[in-house]
């Protein structure tokens, strides 16, 4: 748990995004909020894969080596996996993470909310008639 304590406020900015929009959305429609609960870890994971894809690419450094065995090129493997972890697909994998983390529980919270509030509906319905 300490991890998530150790990193920079920037790590946090979309998550933070996604709880305003999600607080936001409570006063629209119902509609609304079930598809942003849907469709938020999708979105999350989606970046998730984007940092994955980032952190996968060679570099420029690489690229400009072709096929030769230069420092850094691709046949340096040693050297790449030493880098995997210092690039912008590594913050752009992470700050995915946490934001699979919390579009999973507001989509929990929201279906467990709209489960309660149809069920009370519901209850009330049969009460009037």
């Amino acid at each position: 748990m300490g991890f998530f304590f150790d990193l920079p406020w920037r790590y946090a900015t979309l998550p933070v995004l996604l709880v305003v929009a999600w607080t936001a959305l409570w006063w629209a429609s119902r509609r609304a909020r079930m598809w942003f609960a849907g469709l938020a870890p999708a979105g999350a994971i989606a970046v998730v894969l984007l940092g994955a894809i980032q952190m996968l690419s060679p570099s420029d450094s690489a690229r400009s080596c072709g096929t030769t065995s230069c420092p850094g090129g691709p046949a340096d493997l040693s050297t790449r996996i030493d880098t995997l972890g210092s690039g912008p697909g590594a913050l752009t994998m992470t700050v995915g993470l946490l934001t699979v983390i919390v579009a999973t529980a507001l989509m929990i919270v929201t279906l467990v909310v709209e489960t309660t509030l149809m069920v009370r509906r519901h209850e009330k319905a049969e009460r009037a008639e």
